[in-house]
């Protein structure tokens, strides 16, 4: 569901994950090609990630798994499934850690459930429809000449890579294999989401990007800037989330733990992040520039 923010989770006893396995009826995993439905990069719940820990408990499950109602995905595999696992979730949603507010969450949940199911199908079609875009980075001519180019492959070959890096690790440009929090390596961790700028004591996202060595740019308007690159962020109620703007002119962005795209929650080509479809993320912050080299986070 988060974008910066680590997932909510539980963690299962052998029984309840013998259950859930059960309810978890999916076709053989091959290897995905251009025709296969893709896992939705989209802001706001994007499924259920299932994770083995240890010695696994079913030994030809993947040790992680991504379902996404009617679709699983790992490690770079697909297959149909049988929809309805979200059930699971709402029957132990009790079980969820580092949730404040279970019955606000839950609500939230549900929206963004029913929000993903009526827009999935449009991201697909039009990921399908838009899959040109994905082959000729490396052709167009540079736009913004200090930016880094998109360079999906990097951030989604690797299936490690693409769980252990978030939105802010993407924006940065900046790989820690950690799911870099903004603020952290600093000691200026943001303290809530509620505005761009807030009073202190409290600690804005913003302001803990400031304090890694990002540069507010307020007025930046959508333009290429120089040196480093632009990026932006957006909140939600809940969350933050980060764009970068590359060396084509074109916006992508890496939602969570998903795969880096470079298209919007309705599958369209983001031209700017102040418009395009966010989902959840309806606050836009402020334009930020990344000086490379200039700039620390863990």
């Amino acid at each position: 569901m988060f974008s910066g923010r680590p997932d909510p989770s539980m963690m299962l006893d052998d029984a309840t994950a013998k259950n859930l396995f059960k309810k978890l009826s999916f076709g053989s995993l091959k290897r995905q090609t251009e025709k296969t439905a893709p896992l939705p990069s989209v802001l706001g719940y994007r499924g259920l990630v299932i994770e083995q820990e240890g010695k696994r408990l079913i030994a030809d499950m993947p040790q992680r798994l991504h379902y996404a109602h009617d679709m699983v995905y790992a490690d770079g595999k697909a297959a149909k499934a049988e929809e309805g696992l979200e059930s699971f979730l709402f029957d132990n949603f009790k079980k969820l850690r580092n949730v404040k507010d279970l019955p606000d969450f839950r609500r939230t949940t549900e929206v963004q459930l029913k929000e993903y199911l009526y827009k999935r199908k449009l991201y697909i079609d039009n990921y399908i429809k838009n899959i040109d875009i994905f082959r000729d980075d490396i052709i167009l001519r540079p736009v913004c000449p200090c930016a880094p180019a998109p360079d999906l492959a990097a951030w989604n070959t690797d299936p490690d890579v693409t769980w252990d890096n978030n939105c802010y690790n993407y924006g940065t440009n900046y790989r820690s294999d950690s799911f870099a929090q903004p603020g952290e390596a600093t000691g200026q961790i943001y303290t809530t989401f509620s505005a761009c700028d807030v009073a202190a004591p409290a600690i804005s996202v913003k302001k803990g990007a400031v304090s890694d060595g990002l540069v507010d740019k307020p007025n930046q308007d959508n333009k290429c800037i120089s040196p480093g690159h632009l990026t932006a962020l957006v909140l939600h109620s809940g969350d933050y989330h980060w764009y970068r703007k590359g060396s084509n002119g074109r916006w992508s962005h890496k939602p969570g733990h998903t795969p880096a795209t470079l298209l919007d929650n309705s599958g369209n080509i983001i031209t700017d992040p102040r418009t395009c479809d966010r989902g959840p993320y309806i606050n836009f912050c402020t334009f930020m520039q990344v000086i490379h080299g200039r700039f620390i986070i863990t």
